[in-house]
């Protein structure tokens, strides 16, 4: 080997070394994870263009002599460096936070503790055209929160205020949904995944040199990495539901009501509300951190029911009238504060009506009165007396209207303003009794009740029967048994076997099954059975005395031999309600007297009877007398009476007793007394209501 050739060799080595040295120098300060100075400690030569080469002094190669590329093996080991770091490029940003340098774990913390400190706020605005909503939800509530009207204190129930005070006390103690639930939109930042994306910049080895370092000097001048934030879909439905809360304006059907007994329709009026689809569409694909201003969606709500669907639509389906003309003023008064509960009441279809619920509890505390009420087949006063006459007079009405019968239950005895079979009892203290039925039609019911007079008005409006199958309907009814009243004695030794007195004069039993008949013009088209109404048979009770009457001791009377004369006279007498009491003269020659009293009751439910010159009375015989006339159908009328009969018949009863009382004289001497149980008493109990009613 000549000199001029070992010289070029060992030029070629030493350049090599010199290549060798400064990529290993590059790789170890690229090793080394010194945050930001990593790649600031790289010469900018080398960073940023590919220049190494002009270094590196000119060779004499040999055409034919295999040499390494310099320059390529250092862009090599330049990109394989930086391919196999263990930490983020300088200038890596994700989320706001700086990362370069920091290894993954570092950078997971650093972005975590930095979104919990200062979490990142949409900054998106909504408007509806006079008012801005932020989409943070800051200040949102302030524009939801209206003035409130101050009320007077002493004009409000002391009941309602009590009730206010414990209603606001329970909200107190439930912990606070809204603290809970932010109202404003919320973003899900999934930094685990941001940490990826950055962690894995730059590591394909295949990418040119030149676009390669392009890139790193491009990150190193400050580049945000992380991936776009999603927004909560959850929030975001919470925010918009939060919205159309406070502007939303739902439509008012229009409706009917009552006025002086006659119909009266409302008009309806529209609304608008939030179109929820669009503005959720519309908020999911806008830049969270824009600032823009979206305008909400609105659209017109109609009125599902309007004036135009009502009027002439409403006809009196059903309507039922009862007389109260024979009762106290306290049931009277009764009768007409249930009928202003009642009248009003409107049923949405599927809705049922109760009696009870309508009415409240009966209780003097509540405005009721004390009035005469069936217990046991007594009347006792209890404070609502008169109100089965409400429910019993709406029964009939329901009944007409054809109503779907939920609950009903007739009195223990009959009563004298409906039929039996026709009564429905009600009663809100001790053993509860509802008369309930449904609105079983497609549109709302409205339920009139009022007073005119001593007369009871129930009336129910809706559509018309919503059948061809029938166009009124009749209610009849058939006695199928019945129990006669029976005596019970009561014997009281505190009174003398003379006392005698009627403590209870019973009821007599009924069964009676009601029907009710579907007419189509003048053909009955079906029939149905409503079942069987039971009245117990509740027996007379009569208190007799059984203590003994001293007896008078008689006095001595001288003899002659002729004898003398002397009267005595005795008179007894019987206990009784009426009666006549005669003496006669004593005859001489004898101390007898004679008495003589006949006196016997007999008692039948109608009609008089006497024995023996002796009284006779009748403990039954109540009378009735009512309209106790109905109607059904649509713009027809049908009887409200037992035998179906036309619009305006009445049923009468009489079943009145009269009794009269006779005498017997008594002779010889002695005298006696008839005594009568005469008179007449009423069966009607007028103003009572049914078996355990309140």
């Amino acid at each position: 080997m000549s000199r001029s050739n070992g010289r070029q060799k060992y030029w070629v080595i030493g350049a090599c070394a010199g290549v060798l040295v400064l990529a290993g120098g590059l790789c170890a300060v690229l090793l080394s994870g010194k945050g930001a100075q990593t790649m600031e400690s790289v010469p900018n030569s080398v960073v940023a263009t590919p220049s190494a080469a002009a270094s590196i002094p000119e060779t004499n190669i040999v055409v034919g002599t295999p040499e390494v590329d310099l320059i390529a093996e250092q862009q090599k080991q330049e990109i394989e460096a930086i391919v196999i770091r263990n930490s983020m490029l300088p200038g890596t940003t994700i989320y706001g936070v700086n990362v370069g340098g920091m290894s993954r774990e570092q950078a997971l913390a650093a972005v975590d503790e930095k979104l919990k400190q200062e979490p990142l706020v949409v900054n998106l605005l909504l408007s509806d055209g006079t008012n801005v909503y932020p989409a943070s939800g800051e200040g949102i509530q302030a524009l939801a929160t209206p003035l409130e009207e101050e009320e007077d204190d002493d004009a409000i129930d002391p009941e309602m205020k009590a009730a206010e005070a414990a209603e606001e006390q329970e909200e107190d103690e439930q912990p606070d949904a809204a603290e809970e639930q932010p109202i404003g939109i919320r973003l899900k930042f999934d930094v685990e995944k941001a940490v990826d994306t950055a962690f894995s910049l730059l590591r394909d080895r295949t990418v040119p040199y030149e676009t390669f370092m392009a890139q790193v000097n491009e990150i190193a001048a400050g580049q945000e990495v992380a991936p776009a934030p999603e927004y909560d879909a959850d929030s975001v439905a919470r925010f918009v539901d939060y919205l159309a809360g406070l502007l939303d304006k739902p439509a008012v059907n229009a409706t009917i009501s009552m006025e002086n007994n006659q119909i009266v329709y409302t008009d309806e009026v529209n609304g608008h509300g939030i179109d929820r689809a669009a503005l959720v569409e519309t908020i999911q694909n806008t830049d969270p951190f824009s600032g823009e201003t979206i305008s909400i969606p609105l659209h017109e709500l109609e009125a599902a029911i309007t004036k135009d669907m009502l009027q002439g639509k409403y006809v009196l389906r059903g309507a039922y009238t009862t007389s109260f003309s024979g009762s106290t003023n306290n049931r009277k008064y009764n009768i007409r504060f249930g009928a202003e509960k009642i009248n009003g009441t409107i049923l949405k279809p599927g809705d049922v009506f109760s009696a009870n619920d309508t009415l409240g509890k009966r209780t003097r505390a509540n405005g009721w009165k004390n009035a005469g009420a069936y217990e046991a087949g007594e009347v006792v006063e209890q404070p609502g007396g008169g109100v089965c006459q409400l429910s019993s007079t709406l029964y009939n009405a329901a009944l007409y209207a054809d109503m779907e019968i939920v609950e009903r239950r007739n009195h223990s005895m009959p009563v004298h303003y409906v039929d039996r079979g026709r009564d429905a009892t009600i009663n809100s203290v001790g053993n509860l009794i509802d008369f309930k039925f449904r609105n079983n039609t497609s549109s709302d019911i409205i339920i009139i009740g009022y007073t005119e007079g001593n007369n009871l008005h129930m009336e129910i409006y809706g559509v018309p029967f919503e059948t061809d199958e029938y166009d009124r309907i009749v209610i009849r009814t058939k006695q199928t048994g019945s129990t006669s009243i029976k005596t019970e004695y009561e014997y009281d030794d505190t009174k003398p076997t003379s006392y005698e007195k009627v403590t209870s004069k019973g009821s007599k039993g009924y069964t009676v099954r009601t029907y009710k008949d579907y007419y189509k013009g003048d053909t009955r088209v079906k029939t149905d059975d409503l079942g069987i109404s039971t009245y117990k048979m509740f027996p007379k009770k009569v208190t007799v005395g059984t203590m003994e009457e001293a007896k008078p001791t008689p006095k001595a009377t001288p003899s002659s031999g002729s004898g003398s004369s002397g009267s005595s006279s005795g008179s007894s007498s019987s206990g009784s309600d009426s009666g006549s009491s005669s003496s006669g003269s004593s005859s001489s020659g004898s101390d007898s007297g004679s008495s003589s009293s006949g006196s016997s009751s007999s008692g039948s439910d109608s009609g008089s009877s006497t024995s023996g010159g002796s009284s006779s009375g009748s403990d039954s015989g109540g009378s009735s007398s009512g309209s106790d006339s109905g109607s059904s159908g649509s713009g027809g009328s049908s009887s409200g009476s037992d035998s179906g009969s036309s619009y305006g018949s009445s049923s009468s009863g009489s079943d009145s007793g009269s009794s009269s009382g006779g005498s017997s004289s008594g002779s010889d001497s002695g005298s006696s007394s008839s005594g009568s149980d005469s008179g007449s008493s009423s069966g009607s109990d007028s103003g009572s209501d049914g078996s355990n009613n309140g």
